[in-house]
């Protein structure tokens, strides 16, 4: 099998036009990232920061982001065919994803925040944090999330809701992604 090397593209100097990121609150980290070339609108000329993402679209965006080597790691069953497999092969060469079990990934799975924050703390490669987590909802935290999640909330990776709860188990956002991505990458 080829790794794809389609992760090595250079930054834009064309300025960044997306129609509906104007006033958004992520408005700097999605051009900061497109203009990384680490992720893209959408041919209509938006980007749909409010859309959920994949976890094949944001470990594909994390990879590029964090401009990692293309190396062969593990391809999932469901993932063997699939256009993102090799960003998914090399973020599991760098141990930063892993499945949900020997087989599966779930690519087209939109990922959850508690997954993202696992994801970007293991691509910035962050000392675990043994804070406690004081979220109204820490105990939805899944067991293997909750070191990720406080490292994350302790480097200022990802944030929690104004209502003080963290919400582990919803979608991320295309916003709350790169914000995330671009968060990580200044740790």
């Amino acid at each position: 099998m080829t790794v794809n090397t389609a992760n090595t593209t250079q930054p834009s100097t064309q300025p960044v036009t997306l129609s509906d990121i104007v006033r958004n609150w992520a408005q700097d980290n999605i051009e900061k990232l497109v203009s990384l070339g680490a992720i893209t609108g959408y041919p209509d000329g938006t980007f749909r920061p409010d859309n959920d993402i994949t976890r094949a679209e944001f470990v594909t965006v994390l990879v590029k982001a964090f401009k990692l080597e293309p190396k062969q790691g593990k391809v999932f069953v469901d993932t063997a065919n699939y256009w993102a497999r090799d960003y998914i092969s090399t973020a599991v060469a760098y141990d930063i994803v892993s499945g949900f079990d020997q087989n599966t990934f779930g690519p087209d799975d939109p990922i959850t925040r508690e997954q993202m924050a696992v994801m970007a703390v293991k691509a910035a490669k962050l000392t675990p944090a043994n804070e406690q987590l004081s979220f109204g909802d820490s105990w939805d935290i899944s067991a293997w999330a909750r070191e990720a999640v406080a490292t994350s909330v302790k480097y200022g990776i990802i944030k929690g809701n104004p209502d003080n709860t963290f919400r582990p188990g919803d979608n991320a956002t295309r916003a709350e992604a790169v914000t995330v991505i671009v968060n990580a990458l200044q740790v």
